[in-house]
Formats: structure tokens, C-alpha cells, sequence
């Protein structure tokens, strides 16, 4: 049995398995980077306080839990102070951005419930917009809080801005990251992780979702049955960039999982590698 954390740039969520089964899972809007002024961590103790929140329930059920960091550390010029703080002695490190890519195909992979021939995966965080297939990956600073803010009026600017800069890859799209589950959340009409995973999305839904929020406020868009707490702040510039996704790559199948799942399956030794 294992725990991992993964620390990143809009959230924090925590993962218990055994084996394939997963446990418990929980994940919390923390808005990491909100905390970066100039470059650099103003404090660590907000984001400490919500990780050892949620460490609680991790070691009720085991005391292997290995901790992992992303873009937002990465990044920031204290983020590896910051991130030592938070995780204090548990195993774990802040994962490079190849890392991060490879974890997250194989997540794809190496999960059960997905079946997508030649995956090329989407893993899109705050800070960042991960690409990878079985040969290459590419990390682009194109996250929901990298992007700039997005409203009714420049909803095609920034559809149009990120398409240029994705590649002429070729394989059909999984989508892993909490834009995504929300797209998906909608489609099936409430939060629900496990009914989310393996759902399709495509630009008629994308608009959909985006008709209904465009003109709402970040509190106003939180208050729908299938939006995290949270999620309100960034889902306008999650839309256009899974806009933009789809519109380049076709249809794109939706993980709920992520690169957390492959660590805690290898870390667990009980994965099934082919």
C-alpha cells in the first residue's frame, strides 16, 4: 500500500492504493501559484497547513506516502525551500518536466479502464501544458494561469494563440487534469470521479460549458453541482485551451487519474508493464 501527494500549481490531491485498487483519493483547489509574488513564495505555511490537512487522512490508512512537486516549484526561485517545507521528511522530489510527461503517458498506459490506441496525452496544470506520446514529449508554458485571462470577447484570440503553438503531432487525445474532469463533470452533469473517467469530449461540449460560464464570476461558477470549489478562477482559460486541443486533434478522452496513479503503481511494485 502506498500514498502520493501531488503538489501542483492549481491543486494539491493526495492517492492511497494497493496495487491497482485505489483507496482514497482527494483533491483540494489550493491555488499555489497564487502565492508567488515576483517570482518567489511569499509564504509556504497556507499551502503546509492544507497538505498536513490532508496527510491526516493519508496516514489513517498508511505510512508509505512519497510526496511530488511540479511546475509551480519548479518555477518559483524558492520552490524547492517551499517544497521541502511541505512535505517535510517524507521520500519524494520535485519531478522534472520529462518526469512528469512520462508518468502521466504511462498513467495512460498502464490504466485498465482506458483503451485509446496511440494515446497522445494532455496533461494541463496551472503552470504548464505537458504533450507526450510513446516517442517525445513537449512541455509548453500554456497552463490556465499562464495563458491570461479569458472573457466573452477574447474567447477566440486565446483558442486561436494556443493552437499555433501545439505540435503537428499525429494520435488521438487523452486529457488528463482538472480542466478536463470538469469538461467531463459537465457532460455527464455532476462531480463524480469515477463517472468522469473515460468520457469523451469534444467542442460542442467546450462551447456548451463556456456559454453557461462567461458571463458568471469565479464564486458564481464554484456554486455549480459539477465545479470543485475552486475551480471557478481558471476554468474560462481551461475552456480555451481544451478548445484548442480539440479542435487541432479531434475528440479527446478524458483521465481522471494522472501522473500520481503511474508513481503510486510502480512505487506499489504491483503494476502489470506488458
Amino acid at each position: 500500500m502506498v500514498g502520493v501527494f501531488d503538489l501542483g500549481s492549481n491543486s494539491f490531491i493526495s492517492l492511497v492504493v494497493d496495487g491497482k485498487e485505489e483507496l482514497h483519493e482527494e483533491v483540494r483547489v489550493t491555488s499555489a501559484a497564487s502565492y508567488l509574488r515576483d517570482g518567489k513564495f511569499e509564504s509556504c505555511e497556507n499551502l503546509k497547513s492544507e497538505f498536513d490537512d490532508m496527510l491526516k487522512e493519508v496516514l489513517k490508512l498508511t505510512r508509505n506516502v512519497h510526496v511530488f512537486g511540479t511546475a509551480v516549484f519548479r518555477e518559483a526561485e524558492n520552490g524547492k525551500e517551499c517544497f521541502e517545507h511541505i512535505k517535510g521528511n517524507f521520500p519524494g522530489k520535485i519531478l522534472s518536466p520529462d518526469e512528469e510527461a512520462r508518468y502521466s503517458y504511462l498513467s495512460v498506459v498502464w490504466d485498465e479502464e482506458i483503451d485509446v490506441s496511440d494515446p497522445l496525452v494532455f496533461d494541463l496544470g496551472g503552470g504548464s501544458l505537458e504533450i507526450v506520446d510513446s516517442e517525445r514529449f513537449l512541455s509548453l508554458p500554456l497552463g490556465t494561469k499562464k495563458v491570461g485571462k479569458v472573457s466573452v470577447d477574447n474567447f477566440r484570440e486565446v483558442v486561436e494563440y494556443v493552437e499555433e503553438k501545439l505540435p503537428d503531432w499525429k494520435g488521438n487525445p487523452v486529457g488528463i487534469g482538472g480542466t478536463f474532469v470538469t469538461i467531463a463533470a459537465f457532460k455527464v452533469g455532476e462531480w463524480d470521479l469515477r463517472k468522469v473517467h473515460g468520457v469523451s469530449i469534444d467542442g460542442e461540449d467546450i462551447e456548451k460549458l463556456f456559454e453557461m460560464i462567461k458571463e458568471k464570476e469565479p464564486d458564481e461558477i464554484d456554486s455549480l453541482p459539477f465545479v470543485p470549489k475552486g475551480r471557478g478562477k481558471t476554468l474560462k482559460e481551461g475552456c480555451a485551451i481544451a478548445m484548442a486541443i480539440v479542435e487541432k486533434f479531434g475528440r479527446m478522452v478524458v483521465s481522471r487519474r494522472g501522473y500520481r496513479y503511474a508513481l503510486a503503481w510502480e512505487i506499489d511494485g504491483r503494476i502489470d508493464r506488458g
